[in-house]
């Protein structure tokens, strides 16, 4: 599936938090799990925002309305799939890249990046 032909929820500085169960899929490991938010400001989370529209989910291990939250992934800036953050899964550098992405661009990055995606790769 190319990552155009993906559904991707709306966009960013809205806050986008309902009730709702709403799913995150990684496209690389299959990951599935339910998110609380898409965006860079979750309402849970208090003075901060995010660099990138990313799912969230409050985090489940924590006491309720603590801020906590985990984030569970974005999307490809370069191909647009979904990818969670597993370093398995995608490399982070002024943006979410997927692994495949990240391999065939590495060399775009700056010196000191290229090292340290060449030993994770």
């Amino acid at each position: 599936m190319s990552g155009e032909d993906e559904k991707q929820p709306e966009n960013t500085d809205e806050a986008e938090y309902s009730e709702e169960k709403r799913y995150f899929s990684c496209k690389l490991c299959n990951l599935h799990e339910r998110y609380d938010y898409f965006g860079k400001s979750p309402e849970f989370v208090r003075n901060y925002k995010l660099k990138e529209d990313s799912y969230v989910l409050e985090d489940p291990f924590a006491p309720p309305k603590r801020g906590e939250y985990l984030i569970l992934g974005a999307h490809c800036v370069q191909c647009k799939i979904s990818v969670c953050k597993d370093s398995n899964c995608s490399f982070y550098i002024n943006g979410t890249y997927c692994m495949p992405c990240a391999k065939s661009c590495r060399y775009n990055f700056p010196k000191l990046v290229q090292e340290k995606l060449n030993r994770i790769i």
